[in-house]
């Protein structure tokens, strides 16, 4: 996984000019945090600051303001459980992960 800024993301779209976003990933921690990924060219991004401390964000709506003026192609909120892990299950092969598709950012009523 790369590191990104918005800055640099602003720069290389508008370098490209038809810079498509293929995946915008929404990771979400304990239901209050949300961490951004972007899928480029096949490649992943997670989106940081200019400090280089990955950017997080107190709701979905605030995740995906940033990213309204891109191409993206799809959206999806990825948030991973730990309860097997805290009644005493063995941890499996699979992660108790669970994906839902949401809104692109361009379509959101705010």
């Amino acid at each position: 996984m790369h590191p990104i800024t918005l800055a640099q993301l602003v720069k290389r779209h508008r370098k490209t000019k038809g810079l498509c976003i293929e995946l915008l990933r929404l990771r979400s921690f304990e239901c209050s945090l949300y961490l951004v990924e972007l899928v480029i060219e096949d490649e992943t991004y997670l989106v940081k600051d200019e400090q280089g401390k990955v950017l997080s964000f107190r709701s979905l709506l605030d995740a995906k303001k940033p990213f309204k003026e891109f191409n993206i192609a799809c959206a999806e909120l990825v948030q991973e459980s730990a309860y097997d892990e805290m009644i005493g299950q063995p941890v499996g092969q699979e992660k108790n992960t669970l994906r839902v598709k949401v809104a692109l950012p361009r379509d959101d009523l705010s």
